[in-house]
Formats: structure tokens, C-alpha cells, sequence
């Protein structure tokens, strides 16, 4: 992960990335030289006291997807070649939604496996439960209580029943992780302003 990177602010034609191992790094003017000598590079600001490089470049000659694979093979970032065109634009708020979601999908499946050996309720059962209702609920800003999943657990719970309950999470997760992909869609076809 030394080699990792984060966009942290994008508009067409000027890119803020996040690159912790410019700490590892002093000469600083050296990349900024390097970098501005690519075409279709304007302008190269490496920021080592909170490890960011600006780029300013003109958008009709370079993609922001290229610049990413420059700053990949300059740091020797080892690429995850299906996931970065999808994850390098996830702000820290998707990849947390993202965290939690996957853990409590775990913690599903663990449940639902146990149920098959026991059908005695125990804490971590009621564990599963609280996962899933903090997955919801941190995910999205405002209105929450409009959100998809969220409305999706409240249905399922009076249509299920609370005998149910496992059943209404595992709903109530798989809508959640289907708002996450939107929100993940919609965050690679808009900027990202941050």
C-alpha cells in the first residue's frame, strides 16, 4: 500500500491526488519537472508537507484515467488493473460505506450459516442485527430516512415480522450495497470536489 494514491479533488483540466510515499521522497522538484515534461501537462505542484501533487493539464490531450497510470508506474503503485478504473475516484466516505458493508455481509453469512446447525438465537445474532442497522444508517448524508435500504428495513420488518429478522438484514444489506454501486456509478461520472 506504500505506492497507493487518492483522488482527492477533480475538475476537468486539474487533479489533486493524495500520494502518502511522497513522504519517502525529497526531491520534489525532480517530479514536478518530470511530471510537467509529459505532454499535455501544464502544471505540477507536489504539496510534501500533507503529501498531495496538484496537476493542472489540459483535458482535450490527457485523460484523467492516464495521469493515474503515470502517477502509478512512477511510484511503482502495483495496479489493480479491474479495480482502479472504479475505486480512484471512491472518496474515503464510499470506501468506509464500502467497509462496513462488506463486514456485515460477512457477519450475515456467518449467521445464516449458523442457523442451519442451530436455531437458537444468541448475541451474535443480535450482533448481526446492530451491524446492519449501523451500515444503514452511516451510509448517505442527509434525509436519510428516505434512503432506500433504509425505507427497505422498515418494510421488511412489518411485512417479515421481527421472527424474521435476519432475513429483513439480509434485505435490508442487499439494497444498501446496491445504493453504494450507484453512488460509486455516480461518483465516476461526476467530479469530485472535496
Amino acid at each position: 500500500m506504500a505506492g497507493s494514491y487518492m483522488i482527492l479533488h477533480d475538475i476537468p483540466g486539474r487533479l489533486r491526488l493524495q500520494v502518502p510515499i511522497l513522504r519517502n521522497h525529497s526531491s520534489f522538484e525532480e517530479i514536478e519537472m518530470f511530471f510537467s515534461a509529459i505532454n499535455g501537462i501544464n502544471d505540477v505542484r507536489v504539496e510534501p508537507i500533507i503529501q498531495t501533487m496538484v496537476i493542472n493539464y489540459n483535458d482535450r490531450e490527457l485523460t484523467k484515467h492516464k495521469i493515474c497510470q503515470y502517477i502509478s508506474l512512477f511510484f511503482h503503485h502495483e495496479s489493480l488493473d479491474p479495480l482502479d478504473p472504479i475505486m480512484v475516484n471512491v472518496t474515503p466516505g464510499i470506501r468506509k460505506d464500502i467497509f462496513r458493508s462488506l463486514v456485515t455481509g460477512f457477519l450475515l453469512l456467518v449467521s445464516f450459516v449458523k442457523k442451519r446447525y442451530t436455531s437458537r438465537i444468541d448475541v451474535f445474532d443480535y450482533l448481526v442485527v446492530i451491524s446492519t442497522a449501523h451500515t444503514v444508517l452511516t451510509h448517505g448524508g442527509t434525509n436519510r430516512y428516505r434512503h432506500p435500504d433504509i425505507l427497505t428495513g422498515i418494510i421488511s420488518l412489518f411485512s417479515l415480522g421481527t421472527g424474521h429478522l435476519l432475513h429483513v438484514c439480509m434485505v435490508t444489506w442487499a439494497v444498501n450495497v446496491l445504493e453504494i454501486l450507484h453512488d460509486i456509478r455516480r461518483a465516476n461520472t461526476s467530479p469530485i470536489i472535496i
